[in-house]
């Protein structure tokens, strides 16, 4: 039968044949980004996690869980290894480095710039955006770009410099750069336009719960 190593060191040789270890680092940050999937409906929850868990390693997308000791001791969600069809659901576009899918060996501290999963999952919903290449989202009614939002913004709407309206924060674009949902699907260590997730894995996810899903990409504060 074959291990989970033989699985990743499979995955990593194949990655490293199409994006070669010595290709140009994007940027210093590429680390601290991450790509989100999130369902359409910003209020939209899963009542047994488990039951997503599960569903989640059904279909290949994760595998089993990491232990947070060993990369993130200080963080309560929950993370997993990639599954071992994380490939044919993710598309790594251009020129990009290595993906690593475990910690280096290597590493004297928590490491934990390698390309894993984490489930966010939330009471309310909440706004995760870019903290560096942060872009302003644009008004659903006027489509201009909302520059001063952070100081016009509430728990769950912000009010509009140009046309003076106020909308819900999900109904503005974001162009990809932020997301406001109750649940979050993180794959770490990408960067913006790096990677892609397929369709194929978006009308996965609507299966599993009923709900279209998007995506978009994060930078960490």
């Amino acid at each position: 039968m074959t291990t989970i190593k033989a699985i990743r060191q499979k995955k990593t040789a194949l990655l490293q044949t199409i994006y070669p270890t010595d290709s140009p680092v994007i940027n210093s940050t590429h680390g601290k980004c991450s790509l989100y999937l999130t369902p359409d409906q910003a209020n939209f929850n899963v009542t047994n996690l488990s039951t997503l868990f599960n569903a989640l390693r059904k279909i290949r997308f994760i595998s089993h869980e990491i232990d947070l000791q060993d990369i993130a001791p200080q963080e309560q969600n929950t993370h997993y290894f990639t599954g071992d069809k994380f490939l044919d659901y993710v598309a790594y576009l251009g020129c990009a480095p290595a993906i690593q899918f475990e910690a280096s060996p290597n590493s004297n501290n928590n490491n934990s710039d390698f390309c894993f999963i984490k489930i966010h999952c939330y009471k309310s919903a909440r706004l995760i955006h870019s903290q560096k290449q942060a872009r302003a989202p644009h008004c659903p009614n006027c489509e201009k770009p909302v520059k001063d939002w952070q100081d016009r913004k509430t728990e769950s709407t912000i009010s509009c410099n140009h046309c003076n309206t106020t909308s819900n924060i999900e109904d503005f674009n974001w162009r990809k750069m932020a997301g406001y949902a109750q649940l979050f699907i993180e794959i770490t260590d990408i960067f913006p336009k790096e990677a892609i997730p397929q369709q194929l894995l978006l009308d996965k996810l609507a299966n599993i719960s009923g709900t279209n899903w998007q995506y978009f990409y994060s930078y960490k504060q």
